[in-house]
């Protein structure tokens, strides 16, 4: 889906086929060519001048004069009323290093619309946006399209295909499936074919939570400068068991992530247990004085797939095999051949990272987690860039690692079936509700 992306939005030469704009047969040799033709290409992970502003980057990308006081110059009044209308809270003069992916999404949405595209394609466009962000922004394209502008979306998730296309092309194994001129078409054809997260998940079930505790965070919280504030937050996970955690970005999801997996660095308060599996408790931290580290958690053979895969648990810069092999030092070529086997992914142990999709990159770094064989489990948006059938693989392997006796803590639940946890609390407004836990009990 990515490849035919960037092929319509002359990134890539096609080796065969045809482009046809206005029944005009095309050949894009650059990105320049398809701008000409009004086709602009948002990317699933923007690769922005991390040292200089929104602003700068919105600049760089319009292609400026090159006058050194360019960037001296005010917002114009267009780049103004585009952030307030697409995204408000997005700071002009905030540096690009310090942008989480929802803002640097919407930094190169800004650089494409003031290009005043005739045909805007956008490559997994939600991937790091929550759910009130992904509802505000197809309101925007709705009402974009119905201007006159063509979008084109690229997405793994099929509910905001049925929720929110005019029409839907399936692609499979980089091949035309095939098209439906509805949303309604492909909905009915969903059902016949069992097309969800949760059909996937059908037969399996979530463990009786008969294990020992693995993790106990109690009444944790933190206050970061620069995200929403976690207040209380109580959660077990449990060997044997599934734990997960909903919620949305605002409600402190993020910075529930960041304390769990040790990545927090603000001050924060609580206590945090850690248990080996024979039920020996081998941490027992006060946040007040030292908090999770992603060091202490490996150390107790804790895998950590963040929600942020591209530059928390990779870099696009690395090889492939340079990103399969951190954990290791000798014979890295083998290991990257076995482990990119092992995740389906077409590509070799030399390419970039950089030319991975979302979903093949979550597969590898899932791929590589598991290799260090855990005893206990952090996925952070774990459906996050799979398309269904490699979400039902997820669903059967986490189930699998469950039953061996893996603790499991899902933080972030989208298009995750709940049904196959043992327990799922809600985070709401900064604090932790158990909202369910097996055998019916409640709290």
């Amino acid at each position: 889906k990515s490849t035919l992306a960037s092929i319509v939005a002359g990134n890539s030469e096609a080796s065969a086929g045809t482009i046809l704009l206005d029944g005009k047969e095309l050949a894009f040799h650059s990105a320049k060519d398809a701008l000409h033709c009004g086709i602009v290409l948002v990317h699933q992970r923007p690769l922005l001048a991390s040292s200089l502003s929104v602003k700068e980057n919105i600049a760089i990308d319009e292609g400026f004069s090159g006058k050194r006081h360019f960037f001296l110059r005010p917002p114009s009044q267009e780049l103004l009323a585009l952030r307030d209308e697409w995204a408000p809270s997005l700071a002009l003069d905030a540096y690009a290093r310090d942008l989480g992916g929802n803002m640097r999404f919407f930094t190169a949405l800004i650089a494409a619309l003031l290009k005043k595209p005739r045909c805007l394609i956008l490559d997994e466009p939600s991937a790091f946006l929550d759910l009130a962000e992904r509802t505000a922004l197809y309101k925007k394209l709705t009402a974009l399209a119905a201007s006159g502008t063509t979008i084109i979306v690229i997405t793994h998730s099929t509910a905001e295909a049925v929720s929110y296309a005019d029409t839907i092309t399936l692609l499979h194994e980089g091949a035309l499936k095939r098209h439906f001129s509805t949303a309604a078409e492909y909905k009915t054809y969903l059902a016949e074919e069992g097309g969800t997260a949760d059909s996937a998940a059908t037969g399996m079930h979530g463990t009786a939570g008969k294990g020992t505790l693995c993790m106990r965070l109690t009444h944790a919280s933190v206050r970061p400068k620069n995200s929403p504030a976690l207040l209380d937050a109580t959660i077990d996970t449990v060997y044997g068991e599934i734990t997960c955690v909903s919620g949305l970005q605002e409600a402190a999801l993020g910075t529930l992530e960041n304390l769990a997996t040790g990545m927090e660095l603000s001050p924060a308060r609580g206590q945090a247990k850690l248990f080996s599996k024979d039920g020996k408790l081998i941490e027992q931290l006060n946040l007040a004085h030292r908090q999770l580290s992603t060091a202490l958690l490996r150390k107790h053979r804790t895998a950590i797939v963040p929600s942020d895969r591209t530059f928390r648990a990779a870099n696009p810069s690395l090889s492939v095999e340079q990103m399969l092999s951190v954990y290791v030092s000798t014979d890295t070529k083998p290991l990257a051949q076995r482990l990119i086997q092992e995740a389906g992914v077409n590509i070799t142990p030399e390419q970039s990272v950089s030319q991975l999709s979302g979903g093949m990159l979550q597969r590898l770094i899932l791929a590589r987690e598991l290799s260090t064989k855990p005893d206990f489990i952090i996925l952070c948006n774990p459906m996050q860039g799979l398309d269904v059938q490699s979400q039902g693989r997820l669903c059967q392997k986490l189930v699998s690692l469950a039953q061996e006796g893996r603790a499991i803590l899902i933080i972030g639940a989208a298009d995750f079936p709940l049904s196959l946890c043992t327990r799922v609390y809600s985070l709401e407004g900064g604090r932790t509700v158990l909202s369910f836990k097996a055998q019916g009990r409640t709290a």
